[in-house]
């Protein structure tokens, strides 16, 4: 715009007027163009905002942590890079432009929610994942908006608790089962032991009348499967009375062989296979009844014909592993005997309950339900493991894991074993006998008087003591070890006191291993087990008279 100079006078007010005219009609070219420039300026601006909005959002969804997936109800639309390494994707049109259902299960559209989801990934494999689901209009058209993330580290710690609370009161019930059946087992045994001595007094009565004598021996065949059953519970409860020694495995699988094979009868094939022979530390005798268990057990499963593979072999555990009942095997190296038959095998509900106590698949009246959980009682009491494999149709497979004892310790042992009592009869002596069970005392006494022995029967440890001031030191004490009052290894810590000499032989239905575990009895203490028949009795207290003979002869 251009000012000039106006005139003075009436002349120059006449071009001041015209000017201003001019001026004002110009003004609104001149507001139209200003205003169209700062239109201009303002959608420019927009745009580049609009442009950086949408630059800073795709690069929050890219950058997101979590899987960002965007899909139209049918196709995927948006995926970013979170989302393809879930989906194990390494280029985005792996993804985006594919049908949902490549990757997850309808439905899809959902108001907003957090929900589980199993996603299927490329390489076919699945992963489970968690999901919110935010429903939205894009263009009039709904869509939904997924944000995932990976769970399976979080579901596999919550399994890991999950099973450990379930070993946990597993073994709480096991143990409560176990304490009980131990206790109602030690019972039974006394009881047992005066229905087996006395009926054996009977069936060695030449008076005794036939039909008599066959009763009585009713009574000790009922007595003795009384006793292998009591033996079960107390092979459950690790309570089993056991002398663990070194052996070695395949040599003691190979003397069962006879056994089983009779045990498998008719159309039943036996294979035995020796890869290694290694030495482990095991009574002889629960070894045995491991054995039958489980041969029965596969003769069970084969009902007309079919294979029994009875193998061993030693394997190192460097990590250890996982067995039935989720229970870990703990590193180290094993003796393991596998038997492995082609049987009927078990579904998964069956594995998961094969092992506990009264559980069985057999019709009433067939089976006890113990078999397998006396083995595992065994096992476990001689500090090993066993586990088992099967499926339904596929037979089934049980293995049993016991500690590899090194060569120089298995010497060892074989060097400090005992030698096993022999069958001669005592040839005299006084035996102070003290057991709270009138009964078992009786049958006991009886027993021993039969030997021609001495005896001065104690119904507890405080009658035992004033006999033993009475009569002077015997030449062995015979003691229950659990007793009322004044336990049998007080009762001998205070005779001993007064005579270091003195030979005490302790009786127990309990196992020696866990009476000495529970502080009940020193480590080199001998116990016999109860039930007791004439003989074993008779054998036990000769083989401790016959060492206390021998000592004091050695004595200068």
């Amino acid at each position: 715009m251009c000012w000039r100079r106006l005139p003075r006078g009436a002349h120059g007010a006449t071009e001041l007027a015209n000017g201003l005219v001019a001026l004002v009609a110009t003004l609104p070219e001149l507001v139209g163009r200003i205003i169209g420039e700062e239109k201009g300026m303002i959608r420019t601006d927009r745009r580049t905002a609009e442009r950086e909005h949408e630059r800073r959002y795709r690069q929050l969804v890219e950058l997101a942590p979590d899987g960002i997936v965007i899909h139209d109800g049918e196709r995927i639309v948006l995926a970013n890079a979170a989302a393809l390494r879930l989906i194990g994707a390494t280029h985005r049109d792996q993804v985006v432009g594919k049908p949902i259902e490549t990757f997850l299960d309808p439905p899809y559209l959902k108001a907003v929610q957090r929900q589980r989801d199993t996603l299927r990934r490329l390489d076919g494999s699945t992963l489970e994942v968690e999901m919110r689901t935010i429903a939205f209009m894009d263009r009039d058209r709904p869509s939904v908006q997924l944000v995932m993330w990976d769970i399976s580290a979080r579901l596999a710690a919550e399994e890991r608790v999950r099973q450990a609370e379930e070993r946990l009161h597993q073994a709480q019930r096991m143990e409560a089962v176990g304490a009980l059946a131990g206790g109602v087992a030690h019972e039974i045994n006394n009881m047992m032991s005066v229905v087996l001595g006395f009926s054996d007094f009977l069936l060695r009565d030449p008076d005794l009348p036939d039909p008599l004598r066959q009763d009585a021996r009713h009574i000790s065949r009922a007595a003795q499967r009384a006793a292998t059953v009591t033996g079960q519970l107390l092979s459950f409860s690790r309570r089993a009375f056991h002398e663990p020694k070194v052996i070695d495995l395949a040599a003691a699988v190979g003397e069962s062989e006879p056994l089983i094979r009779r045990l498998l009868g008719e159309g039943r094939l036996l294979v035995l296979v020796a890869r290694a022979s290694p030495h482990v530390r095991i009574d002889q005798r629960q070894l045995d009844q491991v054995i039958v268990n489980l041969a029965l057990n596969a003769r069970d499963a084969m009902p007309v014909e079919g294979t029994l593979t009875m193998m061993t072999e030693e394997v190192e555990l460097k990590h250890g592993v996982a067995m039935a009942g989720r229970v870990p095997i703990p590193a180290g190296r094993y003796g393991v005997l596998v038997m492995r038959d082609t049987g009927l095998g078990m579904d998964g509900a069956t594995q998961a309950r094969v092992f506990e106590p009264f559980f069985t698949t057999k019709p009433t009246g067939e089976g006890s339900g113990l078999g397998l959980a006396a083995s595992v009682g065994i096992v476990n009491q001689n500090h090993g493991y066993i586990s088992v494999a099967s499926a339904a149709g596929e037979g089934a497979t049980f293995s049993v894991y016991l500690p590899v004892v090194t060569e120089a310790v298995a010497n060892e042992r074989r060097a400090w074993a005992r030698p096993s009592p022999g069958k001669a009869r005592p040839a005299g002596g006084t035996v102070l006998l003290v057991e709270d069970e009138p009964d078992v005392r009786a049958a006991a006494a009886r027993i021993l008087t039969f030997a021609g022995l001495t005896i001065l029967e104690a119904p507890n440890g405080a009658v035992a003591l004033g006999l033993a001031d009475q009569h002077g030191p015997p030449d062995l004490v015979l003691t229950d070890v659990v007793m009322p009052g004044m336990s049998g290894p007080e009762l001998a810590r205070q005779l001993r006191a007064r005579w270091p000499a003195l030979s005490v032989l302790f009786m127990s239905g309990y196992s020696t291993e866990d009476l000495r575990h529970q502080g009940a009895l020193d480590s080199e203490e001998i116990t016999i087990p109860k039930p007791f028949n004439l003989d074993s009795l008779v054998r036990s207290v000769t083989a401790a008279l016959s060492s206390n003979h021998s000592e004091r002869s050695t004595r200068p």
